[in-house]
């Protein structure tokens, strides 16, 4: 066994915080003395908030401002703050949320460049003009920090009303924006400007911390649990494509000196630049320089990406940033980001190192969407293994392109919307689409600094991890369709989120019309079609074929050891064995067999998860990104939902399965249950009691007595393996606490909890 072994799971990461390479703040922001000074909560001075509290005096309750905005205050406004400018939290507090921010959200999406933000104002510019970047740039992006860092801190009334602040800015220089683009149109009809003076306008106006600060307050909307918000988030991720175009994000660097550096950047290094200082540094900081800011451009643009992916996944949103949009290379390494200076920067190699294994977002990912293909070619020639792979993204790489093929999945059943599905249809996507995820598999593999451990055992960032979840879900979502669900739960809709994983049309639309020679089931014909390929359809990870229904999950990891590759098996993560070749006529549906493909993959996330002690029972559900949530969310209901469907078919003669006692090996059992159903059942049985072990050594920690009468009612539940499930997870996703939205993922478990007890009652009523 590696140190990957689950006998040190439990205690893993229980004991310490998460640790980061990057090491800008606190472990444990409210339990020091002062702030880590090389974080940048360290710059928010008192003269940084006598700032905010001018800004936001001059904003009036309904959302407008008092008057063409004035960077130094009047007298009576100094002395008066109005509602806004009383909402601020005190200094201290402005900097225990940001370093939170830094602490627990940045390392899961890196995209602003922590050693050269800086939120301090000196005395000397407190009425200069030049304050105007701390109001409008510094001072909105440190506001939506502090607002995300504060439910990391669990004080969410504040962060509430920190958002609301934030929000406020960014519109109050939206409206500025609108009306400078205004009085532009006007000079270009009056003759006055000519093209490049427009060109240079638009830069001007569309500063990046502008699109950063906008990022995290939409982020921040969807997840905060109110509807309103949410409804304006939605409208505002146009918008912040918008701001990105208009920002030139989208646009490869053409070699120039970057926009941020000329106009509209406010960081001390666009002072230096503005001001002249630029001329008495060397050639080496002058590259630096330029080389930061363009990859915090790139880096911010795919973190809208990644946004836009992810509410695909969650909500299905319609992408409001596609694939094909992207023409950019991929993030560098992350050790190069953490650069502090242009010396250690030169340190690691400079811009040559950093650059060495880029490639295009679009190289990148068609090299993975055409792997069938060179499998296939390959196969031609040869009976060896898969072709080598040659992809190495960087760690942000990675999080980029499993983002992008959840869209290129969403994407290839949108071309399909309200059509029925052919078996070669079904079989096409999933030999085109499996192959893919699995040679990200290895890409991501590649890297020696990746692991799904937490906190990272190679001393870096456990970004790399939180790649994980999507690959999951990814498989999940290859075999089941949540599309309608998910719009269902963006509505609140509980009970009908609850009907359409029940008896949707479109849940696995591609299994019940399009029946295969004998009723037999086109899981059976998919799984001789992905063997026909050959051996190299298998991936380093899973010892089966790619449709079979079992493990994707990384049952073999490739760990860099010694100048080599070696293979080491990191769990009990067991596939299902080959379907059958006969089977009594009727037994299973093509619904039910499409299910259990992805409830596999579902069962094996949760298992991993809870060997590697990262799930939301565990002591580090603080440091779980959001997609954890989605996929524990997601992967509870297919395997509640299959489940169910055995529920209904076998209930008759077994009873509730997880409720009553059912021998597996003797009749009746093993006439109505294949295999793979009882391997399935197994495995589940043993994910939902190592949670409630967890959850029961919580509850006698804490000492809570309520929490341990809830534990027992829900080992107790009497609708069997699929109510407990989801009222496991919903318990789990309730008590992480730390994003609203994690609190609506529990209601709505809760009700279909529901719905599976009474689907599981009703299946035993004619019991014989």
């Amino acid at each position: 066994m590696s140190s990957l072994s689950p006998s040190m799971m439990p205690g893993l990461t229980n004991t310490n915080g998460i640790h980061h390479t990057m090491n800008f703040g606190p472990e444990t922001p409210s339990s020091v003395n002062g702030v880590n000074p090389c974080s940048p909560a360290a710059t928010i001075t008192e003269a940084t908030r006598q700032v905010l509290v001018v800004a936001l005096s001059q904003i009036t309750s309904f959302g407008g401002r008092k008057n063409s905005f004035q960077f130094s205050a009047p007298a009576h406004l100094r002395g008066q703050p109005n509602e806004n400018a009383r909402s601020l939290p005190s200094t201290a507090d402005l900097q225990r949320y940001v370093g939170a921010y830094v602490t627990y959200f940045q390392p899961h999406l890196p995209f602003l460049h922590l050693p050269t933000l800086s939120f301090d104002v000196p005395a000397s510019q407190i009425n200069s003009a030049r304050q105007s970047g701390m109001v409008g740039g510094r001072g909105c992006l440190m506001l939506s920090m502090a607002a995300i860092g504060a439910l990391y801190e669990m004080d969410h009334a504040v962060s509430r009303e920190i958002f609301e602040l934030a929000k406020k800015m960014i519109q109050l220089y939206l409206e500025e924006r609108r009306k400078a683009d205004v009085r532009k149109a006007d000079m270009r009809k009056a003759g006055v400007a000519d093209s490049g003076h427009a060109t240079s306008e638009k830069s001007v106006h569309t500063p990046v911390w502008l699109v950063q600060a906008m990022l995290l307050n939409v982020i921040y909307g969807h997840n905060c649990g109110d509807k309103t918000a949410g409804d304006i988030a939605a409208t505002h991720c146009a918008a912040l494509v918008s701001l990105s175009r208009a920002a030139g994000l989208l646009r490869p660097p053409n070699g120039t000196q970057p926009d941020d550096l000329t106009s509209s950047d406010d960081t001390p290094m666009a002072d230096m630049w503005l001001n002249g200082g630029v001329q008495d540094i060397s050639d080496e900081q002058r590259e630096w320089i330029s080389w930061r800011i363009t990859e915090e451009r790139k880096r911010t643009l795919f973190t809208v990406f990644a946004l836009s992916s992810l509410l695909v996944s969650a909500f299905n949103h319609t992408p409001a940033l596609t694939n094909s949009e992207i023409l950019l290379e991929l993030p560098c390494e992350e050790d190069f980001w953490a650069c502090d200076s242009a010396a250690s920067f030169n340190a690691k190699g400079g811009v040559k190192a950093a650059s060495q294994n880029l490639m295009l977002f679009h190289d990148a990912l068609g090299e993975l969407l055409r792997t069938s293909e060179k499998q296939h070619m390959h196969n031609g020639y040869s009976n060896g293994g898969a072709p080598s792979a040659t992809l190495k993204p960087s760690t942000f790489g990675c999080f980029v392109l499993i983002n992008a093929l959840h869209n290129y999945i969403w994407e290839t059943r949108q071309r399909h919307h309200n059509k029925l599905w052919t078996n070669e249809e079904t079989e096409t996507m999933h030999r085109h689409i499996e192959p893919a995820l699995k040679a990200w598999q290895e890409a991501w593999a590649s890297n020696a600094s990746h692991s799904l451990e937490r906190p990272n055992p190679f001393g870096f960032s456990a970004f790399s991890a939180d790649s994980i979840p999507l690959l999951d879900l990814a498989y999940v979502r290859l075999f089941v369709n949540l599309s309608r669900s998910k719009e269902k739960f963006w509505q609140r809709d509980y009970e009908g989120m609850a009907e359409e994983i029940s008896t949707g049309s479109e849940i696995v639309q591609h299994a019940e019309h399009s029946p295969g020679p004998h009723g037999e089931a086109s899981s059976g014909a998919s799984e001789h079609a992905s063997e026909a390929t050959g051996s190299s359809a298998h991936s380093h990870f899973g010892d089966t074929p790619p449709s079979s229904g079992g493990s994707p999950g990384f049952a073999k990891v490739l760990v860099a050891a010694g100048g080599g590759v070696q293979q080491q098996q990191m769990g009990s993560m067991s596939a299902p064995l080959q379907q059958q070749t006969t089977m009594a006529p009727g037994t299973t549906s093509k619904r039910e067999r499409h299910l259990r493909k992805a409830a596999f993959y579902a069962a094996d996330s949760l298992s991993m998860s809870d060997k590697l002690g990262v799930t939301f029972a565990d002591f580090t559900s603080r440091e779980l990104p959001l997609q954890s949530a989605m996929c524990a969310f997601d992967c509870a209901q297919v395997l509640a939902e299959w489940v169910a469907t055995v529920q209904e078919r076998v209930g008759a003669y077994l009873g509730i399965l997880g409720r009553d006692e059912v021998d597996y090996s003797q009749v009746p059992g093993i006439m109505l249950l294949e295999e793979e159903d009882i391997k399935l059942l197994i495995k589940i049985q043993e994910v939902l009691q190592s949670a409630e072990m967890k959850m029961s050594y919580e509850a006698g920690m804490v000492g809570l007595q309520g929490l341990a009468v809830q534990q027992r009612s829900l080992a107790e539940e009497p609708g069997g393996f699929g109510a407990r499930i989801l009222r496991i997870t919903s318990f789990m996703l309730d008590n992480a606490a730390v994003w609203p939205m994690t609190h609506l993922m529990a209601r709505s478990l809760e009700t279909q909890a529901s719905h599976m007890r009474a689907r599981a009652e009703a299946s035993v009523m004619q019991r014989v």
